[in-house]
């Protein structure tokens, strides 16, 4: 019996009447793809994803970039007034602002297109590198499996620089398995100035490409690419090897989250790539392996970025395993495409839960997720814009706490306070709310967010700040004021959300 081996080649592809200098020879498949991602794109506009949590740290960023005209070295808008160094590189917060300049200043604006763009180009990025890969049938799979799966979506519509860097890392593995130098090197610069943990992992998985295929010379391009990007790069890495003291590693493990047709298809192919260590197409199991760490120190985010490298394995099992023999192994190919496409149009089979923050119940049916395409297809118009946040119309707590109402107070706040003049926040979520506070006005405040940048000496700094020195008090939920024994007096009222100022 005839053993189909993984290097074997699809068959050949039949050129179509039209032909792209980026994507080569489209095939009905291609148009398929390229209106999914357009699907996602102008649905995603047209809903206005809401704002979430890291949200606000990235438009926070991109607020005092915009404001200043240049880009700080120190974090004085969080933990006033102490502050630290400002570590997260930022090539991201930069296009934000340059898009406030031209949109007269609307952070919201430069918040919706990057929410906008990130998920469409993770889709359209992961579905060139399988096309190149693999062949246009199996990139095709890579793809219905990918959008069956709900929280690639969910993270998608989020500011992650880390899924950014992945989305540009699928084009990079074949840039590099195909040693193009110069657009190697463009690609894995970017991602260094997006992320500082991602694109290491990324580094890693190039370098261990290279060694397993070292009498190929690739162990020479890699150093070439490598160098070459981390000079470019080095203004920055500079500034964060000075004040690596200030980085640690706050961990969030969580439960899993299992598409079960993504782990089913991609997993068979993962494995069984092991056997063909020496085909391009490897790097992706390679990709898999160097995102394992996240499992135990980023719970949640592994078992979103895992389905990368599981789809596109999906993707291999189907095209490539999945009916090389005649008789019933071609029906079961044909009914495995079909479940798939249902899948990815209609709802999945999945366990588990996710972080992620929905807008809406993600589970309509037990076991069963909406596929991404629908669950976009089906946003509700209540939950419609980014401004009110996550806003209730019928008066309850809407489900990623009361952001309406802190950017009513964000409103009121740089309206009647002068620029640059710290705000201390008290609440349930007081480093996610002050960062809010920050994002909408531009204001600093006595808290913030990513607490992987972190000095022991901030806190008792800050306490004694907020105690003897600030002016301005924003109390939300469970708070009702601030403590007894500062002196001060209400001045604006937004539902649970209270502005205080000293007497």
């Amino acid at each position: 019996m005839r053993r189909i081996r993984f290097e074997a080649e699809l068959p050949p592809e039949q050129p179509s009447f039209l032909d792209s200098l980026f994507f080569g020879p489209l095939h009905f498949f291609d148009f398929v793809v390229i209106g999914v991602v357009l699907f996602f794109a102008a649905g995603l506009w047209l809903v206005g994803p809401p704002l979430v949590y890291d949200d606000f740290y990235h438009m926070a960023v991109a607020q005092q970039i915009y404001r200043l005209g240049f880009i700080p070295t120190w974090d004085f808008w969080e933990f006033v007034p102490v502050g630290r160094p400002h570590l997260y590189p930022p090539l991201l917060h930069a296009v934000m602002a340059l898009v406030m300049r031209v949109g007269g200043g609307d952070v919201l604006l430069a918040a919706r297109l990057v929410k906008v763009v990130t998920y469409p180009l993770l889709v359209l990025s992961l579905w060139w590198s399988a096309r190149n890969f693999a062949g246009y049938n199996s990139a095709f799979i890579t793809v219905l499996v990918f959008i069956g799966v709900l929280t690639t979506l969910t993270d998608g519509y989020q500011i992650h620089p880390a899924t950014i860097v992945l989305a540009i890392s699928c084009t990079l593995f074949w840039t590099f398995t195909q040693k193009k130098l110069v657009t190697s090197i463009l690609l894995l610069t970017i991602s260094l100035w997006l992320h500082i943990a991602m694109p290491l992992l990324i580094v890693v998985v190039l370098g261990v490409f290279s060694a397993l295929r070292r009498d190929e010379g690739y162990p020479a391009f890699f150093a070439k690419v490598l160098i070459s990007s981390v000079l470019f790069y080095s203004p920055w890495l500079a500034h964060v090897l000075f004040n690596l003291s200030w980085l640690s590693n706050v961990g969030t493990p969580l439960g899993p989250h299992i598409p079960v047709l993504a782990w089913v298809l991609g997993l068979p192919g993962l494995l069984y790539s092991f056997k063909y260590y020496r085909h391009n197409s490897f790097i992706f199991a390679l990709l898999a392996l160097a995102l394992t760490p996240m499992f135990y120190s980023y719970g949640h985010r592994f078992w979103i970025y895992i389905l990368i490298p599981l789809s596109f394995y999906g993707g291999i099992t189907i095209s490539k395993f999945v009916g090389s023999r005649p008789g019933k192994w071609k029906k079961a190919k044909v009914i495995l495409i079909a479940v798939v496409a249902c899948s990815a149009v209609t709802f999945t089979p999945a366990v588990g839960h996710s972080l992620e923050v929905f807008i809406y119940p993600p589970t309509l049916l037990p076991f069963m997720d909406p596929s991404a395409a629908v669950y976009l297809a089906l946003w509700p118009e209540a939950r419609m814009g980014l401004t009110p946040v996550g806003f209730d119309p019928t008066g309850n707590i809407d489900p990623i706490g009361n952001t309406a109402f802190y950017y009513l107070a964000a409103v009121w706040i740089q309206v009647h306070t002068q620029p640059y003049q710290p705000v201390c926040v008290l609440g349930g979520r007081a480093g996610v709310d002050s960062v809010m506070i920050t994002a909408f006005s531009g204001r600093p405040t006595a808290n913030g967010m990513w607490l992987e940048v972190m000095h022991p000496l901030i806190h008792p700094i800050v306490e004694y700040y907020y105690q003897y020195k600030a002016t301005i008090y924003v109390v939300g939920p469970p708070f009702t004021s601030p403590s007894a024994s500062i002196p001060t007096k209400l001045v604006a009222e937004f539902g649970p959300v209270r502005v205080f100022k000293r007497i």
